[in-house]
C-alpha cells in the first residue's frame, strides 16, 4: 500500500466522475438516472480523506479541534460565501418577492449549516419545482458540516483503542445509521444526516482499516487490485446508469453498493497496477481538482436558467452556453479564490471573522437590504405579490377583513385559494357593511371529518380545523375556497387530497343546513403555464431574455373539481356559489398588469380590480341577507 497522505490523482478522478455524473443529472435526468449518486461518492471520498488526517493525528497526539475547523474553513466557506452572495443578487434582480423570500431564507440556513433540514420540510428532492431553488445542492455540505461537527469527537473516544474495537465501533454506528431509515418522519428522508451518515462511515472505516495495515506493514489485495478495481468502477458505473429517482431502499441499503464500490476504488487504486493509468487521465484529475467549485456553480447556474425558461426541460440551443458559463464561473473560483487561500495560514480567530462570521453578515445584511429594495418591493406596493399580513398557516396575523368596526359574521375556510381573497372579501365586506374572519391553511381543504396527509402532517392545517370545531357555532355564514380539484380521483396524490371529500362535503353542507347557516363556495380559478408575476418582472429587467409571454391555461382538474363542488352544492337549498375567477380575462392581465402571484394564486391587484366588477354586477351578500344575519350577530 502506498504511503496514507501522499497525493493520489486517482482520487480526483472519482471526484471528477462524481462531479460529472452530479452535473449530467441536473441538466437532465434522463441523460444519467443515478447521477444523484454523485454525492454519496463526494461523502465517501470525504469520509476516507479527513478521517485518514484526523486518525494519524490523534495517534500522534497532535491533533486540536481548532486546526481541523481552520481547515475545513478554508476548504469550504469562501467559494460557499461566493455563491450565496451572487444568489442572492441575482435573485433580487429577477425573482417575484414570494421566490426570493424562499431563497433568503434557504441561503440563511445554509449560513447555518442547516439547508438539509430547510428543504426536508418542503417538496421532495427529485420534484421538478425544485430544480428552480438555486441553493438547493448546499444540503449536501451542511450534511458534511454536521458530520464532522461530531465525527471527530466520537473518533477521539476510540482512537487508542484496539484496531477491533474501532472497526466494531464505526459498523455499529453505519448500521445504526441503516436502520434509522425506518423510523417514520415527516420530513424527507434524502436530506437527513443521520441516513446519509454511514456513507462517510464508509470512508472513515476504509481509512482506519487503512492506517491499521500500513502500519503493520500489510498490503491485503496488492495481487487482485487490478481486478478489483476494475470491477468496482463496473460496479459504479452500473449503479449511475440503473438507479433512479424514487430507488427502493435510498437513502438506506441501496446505498451501500454505489459506496461500497467507491470504497473498493479507493482502496485497491493505493496499489500499483496495469489498470492504474485509467485512473490518472490528465483531462479528469484537472476536473477533480476544480470539483469542488463546479459543484457550488452548476447547480445556480441551471436553475437561474430554468427560472428564466419556466420549463423543467432546457432548450437544447441553452446547453452549451450554460455548460460554458459554468466552467467560466469554476475557473474564476478555482483560481482567484481557492488556490490564493490555500496559502494563507490564519490562527483559528482569524479564520473563523474572515471564512465564517464577517461573510454570514454580509448574506444576513444583503437578504434585509434586498427585501427592502425596489427589486422586491414595488411589486408588493402595487398589490402584484402575494400579501403575508394575513393569518394564512398562523393565527397570529390579520384575519379579519371587511367593514372595519364591524364584527365578524361570516367565517372562510379553505386553503391558500381561500386565503388569495382576503382583498376581495375586505373590499366587498365594506362596500356592503359587514366584515368576515378568514382561516386557512396550505393545500388544506375544509370539510368536517377531513382526513388527508395534509392534515397529520401539517401543525397549521390542524389548528384550521381545530378552529373550525370550536368556533363555527359563532358564525351565521361560512364561505368554504379550495382547490377542489385536489380532490379529484385523477389527483389522489396531492397531500390534500380525501378519498371521499364530496361525500363529506355533502354532509358538511347537510350539517349546516340543519344549523342554519348560509354557505358560499368560491369557484376555484385555473392554473397558468408560467408564473404570471415572473414574466411582468422579468419582462421589464431582462427584456432580450424573456420576451412578452402569452399565458396560457394549464391542463389540470380544476374544471372537473368545480364541476363536482357545483353537483353537491345543487343538493342543498342554504348553498350559494359565488363565481368571480369567472370574471378574470383570458390572458390573465388587467390593465397589462399581472392577475397572478405565481402560477394559481389571485394578487391582492386583481383582487381589488375582481371586487370592483363583481360589485358593479352582484351583490355578495344580498341586502336582506346582511341585514337578517346583522341582526342575529347583535
Amino acid at each position: 500500500m502506498s504511503k496514507a497522505l501522499t497525493y493520489r490523482a486517482d482520487i480526483d478522478t472519482l471526484r471528477a466522475v462524481a462531479v460529472l455524473s452530479v452535473v449530467c443529472f441536473h441538466f437532465s435526468k434522463t441523460w444519467l438516472p443515478g447521477g444523484f449518486l454523485g454525492v454519496d461518492v463526494f461523502f465517501v471520498i470525504s469520509g476516507f480523506l479527513i478521517t485518514l488526517i484526523l486518525h494519524r493525528e490523534m495517534n500522534a497526539g497532535v491533533f486540536s479541534f481548532k486546526n481541523f475547523y481552520v481547515r475545513r474553513m478554508k476548504r469550504i466557506l469562501p467559494v460557499f460565501f461566493v455563491v450565496v452572495l451572487t444568489a442572492l443578487v441575482l435573485g433580487a434582480m429577477l425573482f417575484t418577492p414570494d421566490d426570493f423570500a424562499m431563497l433568503s431564507r434557504s441561503a440563511l440556513a445554509s449560513v447555518l449549516f442547516a439547508a438539509n433540514f430547510y428543504f426536508a420540510r418542503g417538496q421532495g428532492y427529485f420534484d421538478p419545482a425544485q430544480e428552480e431553488k438555486p441553493l438547493l445542492h448546499i444540503w449536501s455540505l451542511s450534511v458534511e458540516e454536521q458530520y464532522y461537527f461530531v465525527f471527530p469527537i466520537l473518533l477521539l473516544l476510540v482512537v487508542r483503542r484496539s484496531y477491533r474495537e474501532q472497526m466494531l465501533f464505526m459498523a455499529l454506528l453505519m448500521l445504526m445509521s441503516l436502520l434509522a431509515a425506518y423510523i417514520p418522519t415527516g420530513l424527507d428522508k434524502y436530506y437527513l444526516p443521520h441516513l446519509r451518515a454511514f456513507e462517510m462511515l464508509t470512508g472513515s472505516m476504509l481509512a482506519v482499516f487503512v492506517q491499521q495495515q500500513t502500519l503493520a506493514g500489510k498490503k491485503p489485495g496488492e495481487k487482485t487490485a487490478a481486478c478489483g478495481s476494475l470491477l468496482a468502477g463496473l460496479i459504479l458505473l452500473a449503479c449511475l446508469w440503473f438507479y433512479h429517482p424514487g430507488m427502493p431502499y435510498f437513502p438506506g441499503w441501496a446505498g451501500l453498493v454505489p459506496c461500497a464500490a467507491t470504497a473498493a476504488l479507493i482502496y485497491y487504486n493505493g496499489f500499483d497496477h496495469r489498470f492504474k493509468k485509467l485512473f490518472q487521465w490528465r483531462p479528469l484529475v484537472w476536473v477533480g481538482l476544480i470539483s469542488y467549485s463546479l459543484y457550488l456553480w452548476h447547480f445556480l447556474v441551471l436553475a437561474f436558467a430554468r427560472y428564466l425558461s419556466g420549463t423543467e426541460h432546457l432548450p437544447d440551443a441553452w446547453l452549451l452556453p450554460l455548460a460554458i458559463l459554468m466552467l467560466i464561473c469554476t475557473l474564476i473560483t478555482y483560481y482567484g479564490v481557492e488556490q490564493p487561500i490555500k496559502s494563507w495560514k490564519p490562527g483559528f480567530a482569524r479564520s473563523f471573522a474572515g471564512f465564517y462570521a464577517l461573510p454570514a453578515i454580509m448574506v444576513a445584511v444583503a437578504v434585509a437590504g434586498f427585501q427592502q429594495s425596489a427589486w422586491i418591493q414595488e411589486y408588493r406596493q402595487q398589490g402584484l405579490a402575494r400579501a403575508d399580513t394575513s393569518c394564512h398557516n398562523t393565527l397570529h396575523k390579520k384575519c379579519v377583513w371587511g367593514a372595519e368596526g364591524e364584527p365578524p359574521w361570516v367565517l372562510m375556510l379553505g386553503d391558500s385559494h381561500a386565503d388569495q381573497y382576503k382583498t376581495f372579501i375586505d373590499a366587498m365586506g365594506k362596500k356592503e357593511g359587514w366584515s368576515a374572519k378568514l382561516v386557512s391553511a396550505d393545500t388544506c381543504a375544509f370539510v368536517r371529518k377531513y382526513d388527508a396527509r395534509v392534515l397529520h402532517n401539517n401543525a397549521s392545517c390542524r389548528n384550521v380545523h381545530q378552529y373550525a370545531d370550536e368556533h363555527l357555532a359563532e358564525y351565521p355564514i361560512v364561505m368554504l375556497a379550495m382547490r377542489w380539484g385536489n380532490q379529484i380521483k385523477a389527483d389522489k396524490l396531492s397531500v390534500g387530497y380525501d378519498e371521499q371529500f364530496f361525500d363529506k362535503l355533502d354532509a358538511t353542507l347537510a350539517h349546516f343546513a340543519a344549523e342554519n347557516k348560509t354557505v358560499y363556495l368560491f369557484t376555484d380559478n385555473p392554473a397558468i403555464q408560467y408564473s404570471a408575476l415572473r414574466a411582468y418582472k422579468l419582462q421589464h429587467n431582462l427584456p432580450v431574455w424573456a420576451p412578452v409571454r402569452t399565458l396560457h391555461k394549464q391542463d389540470d382538474n380544476v374544471d372537473a373539481g368545480n364541476a363536482a363542488m357545483r353537483a353537491v352544492a345543487a343538493k342543498h337549498g342554504n348553498v350559494h356559489i359565488v363565481d368571480a375567477q369567472a370574471l378574470l380575462p383570458d390572458n390573465f392581465l388587467f390593465n397589462g398588469k399581472p392577475v397572478y402571484a405565481d402560477l394559481d394564486h389571485i394578487n391582492p391587484f386583481a383582487d381589488a380590480e375582481l371586487a370592483k366588477r363583481y360589485g358593479a354586477r352582484f351583490s355578495l351578500l344580498p341586502s336582506g341577507l346582511q341585514t337578517k344575519q346583522t341582526q342575529a350577530a347583535r
